[in-house]
C-alpha cells in the first residue's frame, strides 16, 4: 500500500488545471455521501472513484476535495491485499496548490469500495483533523463504505451511468467502460470454480439439515458445524430476543474445549439488543475486543476478533449470530460472506421456532439422556433447623421436608471468622452469603441436592431485602423451592448437570418450572432485575449445589465471578474435611 500511494512531487503550476471528466452523480451515492458528511465529524468532502479506472473518471463528489486535481489518485488500482474491504484508512498526502487551508494540513480518508467479491471504487475523502476517530464515526463510516460500494457495484448504476445526461462545463461526471472491455472475458480460475463448488454444496447441506428441525438448539447445532467449516472460531453463539420484553430470550453459546476459549465463553459479549448489529441495517459487524485470561502471573489481556450477523425475518431482527476468535485480524471476505449465505437461509426457521418459544428440543437426545441424570449423592452433614415463611402455592408433590443441606463452600475469610474445627455446615453456608454480600453481592441464595428424591431444594438465602422478597415468593429457605435435577429448562439444574458456570438472563430460567413465565416476569419486577449467575458447588469431586447470585438488573462482572468461583474452591475443600471428620 505504501508503494502504491507513495507521494511524488505534484506539478504546481499556477495555470488552469485539466478539467475532469465527470458524469452525474447516481441518487444512491449522492444521497450516502451527504449522509456520510453530517454524520463524520471533520469530514468536510467526499469522492468517489469507479474501478477498473476510465480515464480521470470519478463518479460522484460532495464536498471540498482537493484532491481529485492528483492524477495518481484518480487511475489508482488497488490490489485486494492493498485495503481492507469497504474499512477507511487516513494518510498524510500532500495537499495540491489549488487548495488553501489555515491550521491543521488535511488527511486524505481513503477505502477500498468492494461488492460481490470485486474492487469496484475507491471511495476518497478530506478529514481535517489530527485526533482518533471516535467509534461511533468510525461504525457509520464503516456503513457508508459499504453501501457506496452496493450502489456502484450494482446493475442499475451501471446502467444509470451509461444513460448520463450531456455534460457541462466544469461537471464532475464518471464514463461508463468501452463496450469492448466490459465484453473481453478471461477465463475462471479452476481453484475459484471448485471454491464456489465447495460453498454452495455447504449452503446446499445446511438448508437441508434445516428441514426438520423445530427447535432453536437442535438449529443452533447445525449452525455452530457449518461455522467451523466455513472459518476457524474460538466461539459460535446464537442469542434470541424476547417478543414482549426487550431482553435475550434464548442463548446458544458452544466454545472450544482449552481454557483459552472457555475463557471467551464466561466473559459476556454485547449480543442484545442494544449492541451495533442488531441496531443498524447491514449484514454483518466486525470489531475487535479484550477479554481477560487468568495465568501464573496474574491476569492478562487477549484480543479477540468478534464478527457478528444480526438475523432478521419479515424486516425485524430477532436474533444476532457472534463469532469469536483470537486476535486482531479480520475473518476473509469470502469466509465471512459464507457464513452471512448460511444464516440467511436458516433465518425463517429461526425465527418461527422462536415466535413459537421451541428452544430446547421436545425429546431429549443421547447427549442431552446421558447428561440429565441424577445427579451422584454427597454425604450429607447434619445440621439445625433453618426456619422461614414463604406462602404455600408450591405443587403439593414438591412441598415435602427439605433434606440435609448440601456441601457448600465459604470465604477463606469466613472460615477464619467461625470458631474452629468444630464448625457445622450451617456455619460454612452462613458464612458463603456472608462472603459474597462482603465482595458486593448482596442478593444470593443457595440450593442443594436432594440425590435420593432427584430434585434440587432451596436452602438459604442472604439478608438484602430483594433475596427476602425472593424468598416469601418462592420458600428457598423453607426448602419448598425445588426444581427436578433432571429439567432441561431451568439453569439451576443445567449448571448442576453440566458443572460449570451459567448465566441466565431471565428469572424464568431459574424458576421454571414452579412460575410460568409471566408469574416470572412480575417477580423480576419486585426484586429490581431478573438476571442471574448460577456457581455449581462441588465438594470431593460431586456437585452437591448452586450459589445462584442475583437475581438483580445488570449481569455479574467477569472478574467478580472469578472471586465467586476462588470463593467457592477455596471453601470446598475446608467442608470436604468438616464431613470427613464427622464420620
Amino acid at each position: 500500500m505504501a508503494a502504491l500511494l507513495k507521494p511524488t512531487p505534484i506539478d504546481l503550476r499556477r495555470g488552469e488545471p485539466t478539467p475532469l471528466n465527470v458524469v452525474p452523480m447516481t441518487p444512491p451515492v449522492e444521497a450516502t455521501l451527504r449522509i456520510l458528511l453530517n454524520s463524520v465529524p471533520y469530514l468536510i468532502g467526499a469522492a468517489v472513484v469507479r474501478q477498473p479506472a476510465v480515464g480521470d473518471a470519478v463518479a460522484a463528489t460532495v464536498g471540498r476535495m482537493p484532491w481529485l486535481f492528483d492524477r495518481r489518485l484518480l487511475t489508482l488500482q488497488l490490489p485486494d491485499d492493498s485495503l481492507p474491504a469497504n474499512r477507511a484508512v487516513t494518510l498524510d498526502w500532500p495537499v495540491p496548490y489549488q487548495a488553501e487551508w489555515v491550521g491543521v494540513p488535511p488527511r486524505l480518508l481513503i477505502s477500498r469500495l468492494v461488492a460481490m467479491d470485486k474492487t469496484v471504487g475507491v471511495l476518497l475523502g478530506t478529514l481535517i483533523t489530527r485526533e482518533p476517530m471516535q467509534i461511533q464515526a468510525r461504525e457509520a463510516l464503516d456503513l457508508s463504505c459499504e453501501l457506496i460500494a452496493a450502489a456502484v457495484g450494482s446493475e442499475s448504476v451501471l446502467t444509470g451511468l451509461a444513460s448520463s445526461a450531456p455534460q457541462r462545463p466544469g461537471e464532475l461526471i464518471v464514463l461508463p467502460e468501452p463496450a469492448a472491455e466490459a465484453e473481453a472475458e478471461t477465463p475462471p480460475d479452476p481453484a475459484e470454480v471448485d471454491q464456489a463448488e465447495r460453498d454452495r454444496a455447504i449452503v446446499e447441506q445446511v438448508a437441508k439439515a434445516l428441514d426438520e428441525l423445530t427447535d432453536a438448539r437442535s438449529i443452533g447445532r447445525i449452525l455452530r458445524d457449518a461455522m467451523n467449516v466455513i472459518t476457524t472460531i474460538d466461539s459460535f453463539s446464537i442469542s434470541l430476543f424476547n417478543q414482549n420484553r426487550q431482553e435475550v430470550a434464548y442463548r446458544y453459546k458452544v466454545v472450544g474445549s482449552d481454557p483459552e476459549s472457555a475463557a471467551i465463553g464466561r466473559q459476556p459479549v454485547d449480543d442484545g439488543l442494544s449492541a451495533y448489529a442488531a441496531r443498524r441495517d447491514r449484514r454483518w459487524h466486525a470489531y475487535v475486543r479484550q477479554i481477560a485470561l487468568k495465568t501464573t502471573d496474574g491476569l492478562t489481556s487477549r484480543a479477540v476478533s468478534v464478527l457478528q450477523f444480526p438475523l432478521v425475518a419479515a424486516d425485524e431482527v430477532f436474533g444476532i449470530a457472534t463469532l469469536q476468535a483470537f486476535g486482531d485480524k479480520e475473518f476473509p471476505d469470502r469466509e465471512t460472506r459464507l457464513a452471512a449465505r448460511v444464516l440467511d437461509i436458516s433465518s425463517d426457521r429461526l425465527a418461527a421456532v422462536r415466535r413459537a418459544g421451541q428452544f430446547q428440543p421436545s425429546s431429549p437426545s443421547p447427549h442431552d439422556a446421558a447428561a440429565a441424570v441424577v445427579l451422584p449423592p454427597a454425604a450429607a452433614a447434619p445440621s439445625s433447623h433453618r426456619g422461614g415463611s414463604a406462602p404455600s402455592d408450591a405443587p403439593a408433590a414438591q412441598a415435602t421436608a427439605p433434606s440435609d443441606p448440601p456441601a457448600a463452600a465459604v470465604a477463606p475469610a469466613a472460615v477464619a471468622s467461625t470458631a474452629g474445627p468444630m464448625q457445622t455446615t450451617d456455619e460454612v453456608l452462613s458464612g458463603l452469603l456472608r462472603a459474597c454480600e462482603s465482595i458486593g453481592l448482596p442478593t444470593t441464595f443457595m440450593v442443594g441436592i436432594d440425590p435420593g428424591a432427584g430434585v434440587i431444594r432451596g436452602e438459604l438465602v442472604s439478608g438484602s431485602e430483594s433475596a427476602r422478597e425472593l424468598d416469601y415468593a418462592l420458600g428457598i429457605s423453607g426448602g419448598r423451592f425445588s426444581v427436578p435435577a433432571t429439567d432441561r429448562y431451568n439453569a439451576i439444574a443445567r449448571a448442576c448437570r453440566e458443572r460449570r458456570v451459567i448465566l441466565s438472563p431471565m428469572l424464568h430460567e431459574i424458576v421454571h418450572p414452579l412460575r410460568t413465565s409471566s408469574a416470572a416476569v412480575a417477580l423480576e419486577q419486585i426484586v429490581g432485575g431478573g438476571k442471574s449467575t448460577v456457581v455449581p458447588i462441588v465438594v470431593s469431586n460431586d456437585v452437591v449445589g448452586a450459589l445462584v447470585i442475583g437475581p438483580s438488573a445488570d449481569e455479574v462482572p467477569f472478574i467478580m465471578i472469578e472471586r465467586v468461583r476462588g470463593i467457592v474452591d477455596a471453601a470446598a475443600a475446608k467442608l470436604a474435611a468438616i464431613w470427613k471428620a464427622n464420620g
